[in-house]
């Protein structure tokens, strides 16, 4: 008998402050803003990938809210890829087979109980510039041995991307106005 476990993603000892971030970036506001949807596309389409998505961490939930190849929408946290790539304090979080992994191996995102993504990465979305409240990430169902320079530098152009339009939003946004 085989028992299936995967590793959730530990809780970051910051979340109140970054949970604080989130409500404070007017990120969760932005669920399908065209600007986000494109950048997403454009990821997607620069690494050859089936599906990038911008998912935010709140509470227990991982909310994808632009994303290409993937559903927008509301998520389960304690399945999510990023909640890995926010608890390991790097800019960029790359694992180049899910299913070699024993965090991720069991998760239903790669056994194919919801999908079967094998390579993951992401770069880590700071709007207040210290923290974490999400990812810009891309997955794909064939595993990849390295990250490539060009690959690095297109996830963290869309980080910085993904933060100036949140910003933007942010001071568009009617309590700004306040």
């Amino acid at each position: 008998m085989n028992i299936s476990i995967f590793h959730p993603p530990p809780v970051p000892i910051n979340e109140a402050k970054r949970d604080a971030a989130v409500s404070a970036s007017g990120a969760l506001e932005a669920l399908d803003d065209p600007v986000l949807g494109r950048l997403a596309e454009g990821v997607c389409r620069s690494l050859d990938v089936s599906a990038s998505l911008l998912s935010i961490l709140h509470r227990d939930t991982q909310y994808v809210i632009a994303a290409h190849g993937i559903a927008t929408g509301a998520y389960r946290r304690k399945n999510s890829f990023s909640g890995h790539a926010i608890a390991s304090g790097h800019d960029v979080f790359f694992v180049p087979d899910l299913l070699a992994d024993d965090r991720f191996a069991d998760n239903p995102w790669v056994n194919g109980d919801i999908a079967r993504f094998r390579f993951y990465v992401a770069a880590i979305i700071r709007p207040d510039g210290e923290h974490a409240i999400g990812t810009i990430s891309a997955v794909d169902p064939t595993a990849r041995a390295t990250l490539a320079p060009h690959a690095r530098n297109v996830m963290v152009s869309a980080s910085s991307a993904v933060t100036e339009r949140l910003q933007q939003l942010q001071l568009r946004s009617p309590s700004a106005d306040d």
